[in-house]
């Protein structure tokens, strides 16, 4: 009987013992089969952190708030035409090898704000000087641009951390206007109507000593380059990783010409007539340098 027990407790221990070392044999592949970095097949999202660092920034530290977008910095955050670049970016990757990917960069900015001033009522002034009745001007400011990176890059290392190189091609386009209406008429007998703003609105033309804006077309203005990039990808948690990268750029922009129409009391006609004013012709320009466009500073998710 003894013998039968030492014989069951001995299988016993022996199956628990092995059941054991297979489960520990399990978790050692389930950690083992932990894949950290990106391989053949998987798809990327990249999202900027530096809107995200302003915001903390503006709550905690009171600066300024700035406009919040995902992307990255501009291509150029000042052009010679004076233009600002897409701010607002998204960038999408895919790996056609474990170690190389096409990668894309779509950015897009819109900004549209409209502004009303009070002014006095010309005629009801005319009519009675004492009166307080008041007007509107409108001032409209638009500004609309897209950037396209086209690409690919290279991923160097096994482990957590790996090198990012690339290349990419660069295309951009950006438009800008203002567009003013007014509460005042202009008349024969009111030639130069109360504006919010006569010192920057009127102007002197052909048809008229006082002309006043109507449209202040800025130029439209088109890019094309290309950029090298380096940078650092380190993995926190399977597929997701904190990164950051610089650029060196090159791009030609084409502007074409800025030009103001206005309208004004002609004293030939007799009548309100409108005219076109070139401001500036169109030009060019080349930028080469250090910008970062698209992902300074980002955390970018793979699956």
């Amino acid at each position: 009987m003894k013998k039968t027990v030492i014989v069951l407790l001995s299988c016993l221990i022996f199956t628990t013992t092995l059941f054991a070392q297979e489960d520990t044999t399990r978790q050692c592949h389930k950690k083992q089969a932990k894949q950290y970095t990106p391989v053949k097949g998987d798809f990327a999202l990249a999202v900027d952190m530096v809107p995200i660092l302003r915001t903390l920034g503006t709550v905690f530290w009171g600066e300024p708030v700035h406009p919040i977008g995902f992307g990255g910095t501009p291509l150029f955050n000042q052009t010679s035409f004076g233009h600002s670049y897409p701010t607002i970016s998204i960038i999408g990757k895919y790996m056609f090898t474990d170690k190389m990917a096409l990668r894309v960069n779509l950015g897009a900015l819109i900004d549209a704000h409209t502004n009303g001033f009070s002014v006095p009522d010309d005629a009801a002034l005319y009519e009675n000087p004492l009166s307080q009745k008041q007007v509107t001007d409108y001032e409209k400011n638009r500004c609309y641009g897209v950037s396209l990176n086209l690409g690919t890059e290279y991923r160097l290392g096994q482990r957590r951390v790996q090198g990012v190189f690339g290349a990419d091609i660069i295309f951009g386009f950006y438009t800008a206007s203002d567009k003013y209406t007014y509460g005042n008429a202009i008349t024969e007998d009111n030639q130069k109507p109360t504006t919010h703003n006569d010192e920057m609105l009127y102007y002197r033309t052909q048809i008229s000593e006082k002309t006043r804006s109507l449209l202040v077309k800025l130029p439209a203005s088109y890019s094309i380059g290309a950029q090298v990039s380096a940078g650092v990808e380190y993995f926190v948690v399977p597929k997701i990783a904190l990164g950051g990268q610089v650029n060196l750029s090159y791009a030609f922009s084409y502007g074409l010409q800025e030009y103001k129409e206005g309208e004004g009391f002609s004293p030939l006609s007799g009548k309100v007539e409108k005219v076109t004013q070139i401001l500036s012709p169109a030009g060019w320009s080349h930028h080469f340098g250090t910008n970062n466009l698209g992902a300074s500073l980002y955390v970018v998710f793979y699956f």
